[in-house]
């Protein structure tokens, strides 16, 4: 009782006084009377496909993909993905033909998909293939879902809804002044009864007509339905409806230039000696008034050699401030990318190119040296935009309703969450970044974190309202955000670390509400990755297969410590640990200074062989630096360009004790070391998103997991409960779906968060 009470006293913070449920009895009387769904179905293809262009597709599989019937008591789910220029990529490829062993049958929504499966194509516009789905789904039933279509709020209305028509066993239609149409479909599955989202104005002969104009009416029918089927609630998902909108380009100016650069160089004792050349460069950039979005991409030209030659790039502003900054280790072998947003910040920028070709190693002294003798192109692209709108992962929320349905949810959707809105203008004048590298602006985003708190607390009290509040909190209590954090924002934390060019402690501690919450960021490269991510948390146990001997991929922990200081975390937590873990069934083993590199790890599998694996390793947001003493750093390290390229046997769980890993405010996904490890199949991330400092244990969270069974939302939530220490207590993040629960051999499976009809 203390935790609620705890809970409901935020609440009454949060939200405002003039808050107003509704009386559940006498709200909507429909919504108590489940038995008369009447919904047949076929049975349909094992898969299914929608494409990325709209996110309409995405509502409508989801409730071809999830469903529950409570006639029956049936409930079915099957896996959904989402496709990118109408292909799947090589890891949802090799996804399905896990999943779909014998049978390779595909239904794909809207757009055809180039593929090596069979499919069953249903193509069109969304209003179109909502119509000709739901003829292909049911053979008849009672009810539909109507949604509204090209108006004002209509796909954020239409994403909260969505859930109903999956928790009802009912198809979904979209109203696009096509009256005659939809009457003619609900005549051929004799359609009673139409729950219809937003302010439509529609008359369908002989049908009741049901009216959820609001996101409150919505809100409190999924609520309803939730309580009739499952009796209680324990997932929330806030997502951001603006992320399927591109950024607003009014023009574009590209440039672009060759030069050359020769150098060479000796590191003696830790300092570096120019025996020819220089291995910088600098270029004016001018930024023009307004609003614009600035990419910059370097390329070295001869990028044959056995040692890989590395790009820096940094981009300041006049006044001398860093911008943006990246590298090759973060994107590709001699190549790299920037990029920034500008607003009102016209002037002279100042980029500067850094090269190094050769051998970097020591850690207390460093030595090696440099030589490069190459051209190198470098190219500028200036997008000038209407409004600094700007997702950094576009149309997450597509996948919204599969993911909360599939969990027995709801959703909270609302473009205001954004940071890059329109009210960005006035907050970042003169800015030519954002709150990642610019202090000033930690407040307005810190506004952003306590309105979505709002939000939040909003729907909290709608559960109170219902009777099953108490049941959320007691429960698993999850909570995704579905979203980058232009879209759903991290809350920045004070002071800024000194010697790093990252300002503040970034965190998703608040939407925690003080830890009652158990908080999951779903995230990847793209919407391609999340819902391969999701899927495979859904069909965790169906993809790895039960263990057959005592020494397979179950059962496998892979503890690796780094050099410089990093002995300490292995001698004194990993070794102990793997021993103690042993009397639960698994089978570890820690990786040291002599094995731990790039190298070996591949060789052993250090990584990709294992379910659980830990690190304790100096690392930053695009790599991660185990081997330090030896002739050479770089070689030896796992940086982005290298491990975009592994393949996981099975979805691994990442959990790091090391600076920056987590790091994903403000830098192109596809750079981030986190998130590539979830592209190459890892099922969660935990990590910081700045530097540790002394104190980054693992031990609370790993005993949640194996000791007593918790999912890792819900063992990030007792870890945070009782360690406090900082800094660390504000930057871990999981980057995963909180219900995931891992298999361990004590324990087995999970369910994965599955809700039970009642």
């Amino acid at each position: 009782m203390n935790k609620i009470f705890a809970l409901c006293l935020i609440i009454l913070i949060l939200v405002p006084n003039s808050i107003y449920a509704e009386n559940v009895e006498e709200y909507n009387p429909f919504f108590h009377k489940l038995s008369d769904v009447g919904s047949l179905r076929k049975q349909i293809e094992d898969a299914i496909i929608v494409p990325d262009t709209n996110p309409y597709f995405g509502l409508i599989g989801s409730y071809i993909a999830c469903w529950y019937n409570v006639d029956t008591n049936v409930s079915g789910l099957k896996p959904l993905l989402v496709n990118t220029n109408q292909k799947l990529n090589y890891n949802q490829e090799i996804f399905l033909d896990k999943y779909l062993e014998t049978n390779e049958n595909l239904l794909v929504l809207g757009e055809k998909l180039e593929c090596k499966y069979d499919t069953t194509e249903i193509l069109g516009s969304p209003p179109t293939v909502a119509i000709n789905a739901a003829l292909h789904v049911f053979t008849q039933v009672s009810s539909v879902l109507i949604l509204p279509y090209d108006i004002d709020n209509a796909y954020e209305l239409s994403l909260m809804a969505c859930p109903l028509a999956s928790y009802l066993d009912i198809p979904v239609l979209i109203y696009d002044n096509n009256q005659i149409e939809l009457e003619q479909v609900c005549d051929k599955l004799n359609v009673t009864k139409a729950y219809v989202i937003g302010d439509i104005q529609l008359s369908l002969q002989n049908i009741t007509t049901i009216s959820l104009e609001t996101k409150e009416e919505i809100q409190n029918a999924i609520i309803a339905i939730i309580k009739d089927c499952f009796n209680d609630i324990n997932y929330i998902t806030l997502t951001n409806p603006s992320d399927t909108i591109s950024p607003y380009i009014i023009d574009n100016v590209n440039t672009s230039f060759e030069d050359e650069i020769k150098n060479f160089k000796l590191i003696l004792l830790g300092k570096e000696i120019n025996l020819m050349g220089t291995d910088i460069k600098k270029y004016n950039v001018s930024i023009p008034d307004g609003i614009n979005r600035i990419n910059v991409h370097g390329k070295i030209m001869d990028v044959r050699n056995v040692i890989n030659p590395i790009i820096y790039m940094y981009l300041y502003d006049p006044q001398g401030n860093i911008v943006s900054y990246s590298n090759s280790l973060a994107y590709e072998n001699g190549e790299t990318y920037l990029e920034t947003l500008t607003c009102n910040a016209s002037g002279n920028y100042t980029l500067v190119i850094k090269f190094y070709h050769g051998f970097k190693g020591g850690y207390f002294i460093q030595r090696g040296f440099s030589f490069i003798n190459s051209d190198f192109e470098v190219s500028i692209n200036i997008s000038t935009l209407e409004r600094p709108h700007m997702p950094l992962i576009p149309n997450l929320s597509i996948i919204a309703p599969y993911l909360t349905s599939a969990h027995g949810g709801m959703i909270i959707a609302d473009s205001a969450f954004e940071i890059t809105g329109d009210d960005y203008i006035g907050k970042a004048d003169g800015s030519g970044t954002g709150p990642w590298y610019n202090e000033s602006l930690h407040n307005y985003n810190n506004e952003k974190v306590n309105y979505t708190l709002e939000q939040l607390g909003n729907s909290l009290a709608l559960l109170e309202n219902y009777t099953i509040l108490d049941s959320y909190l007691n429960g698993s209590s999850w909570l995704a955000l579905l979203g980058g954090t232009n879209m759903i924002p991290m809350y920045y934390y004070g002071p800024s670390q000194p010697g790093i060019p990252e300002k503040g402690l970034p965190s998703d501690n608040p939407y925690s509400l003080d830890w009652n919450l158990s908080v999951g960021r779903i995230i990847g490269w793209d919407v391609q990755d999340v819902s391969l991510l999701i899927s495979r948390t859904l069909f965790y146990r169906e993809i790895c297969g039960e263990p057959e001997k005592k020494r397979d991929w179950h059962n496998r922990f892979s503890f690796i410590f780094g050099e410089g200081f990093g002995e300490t975390g292995g001698i004194f937590h990993q070794i102990p640990y793997a021993f103690e873990i042993r009397k639960y069934g698994f089978k570890p083993r820690v990786f040291g200074d002599f094995r731990n590199g790039r190298q070996i790890s591949m060789l052993f599998k250090t990584y990709t062989g294992s379910n659980y694996i830990e690190l304790i390793s100096h690392a930053d947001w695009f790599w991660f630096a185990p081997s330090m003493y030896g002739i050479d750093t770089y070689s030896r390290a796992l940086d982005v360009s290298h491990v975009k390229n592994w393949i996981f046997d099975k979805p691994s769980i990442f959990m790091a004790s090391a600076c920056l890993m987590g790091r994903t405010d403000g830098i192109p996904p596809e750079m981030s070391i986190g998130l590539t490890m979830l592209h190459a199949g890892c099922n969660c991330f935990v990590g910081a998103t700045r530097e540790t400092g002394s104190e980054a244990g693992l031990t609370i969270f790993e005993n949640h997991l194996i000791i007593d069974n918790y999912s890792v939302g819900e063992a990030l939530r007792g870890e945070k409960a009782v360690d406090k220490e900082p800094p660390n207590f504000y930057l871990r993040v999981l980057y995963g779906d909180p219900a995931f629960n891992p298999y361990e051999p004590n324990n087995g499976f999970s369910n994965q968060g599955r809700p039970i009809l009642k």
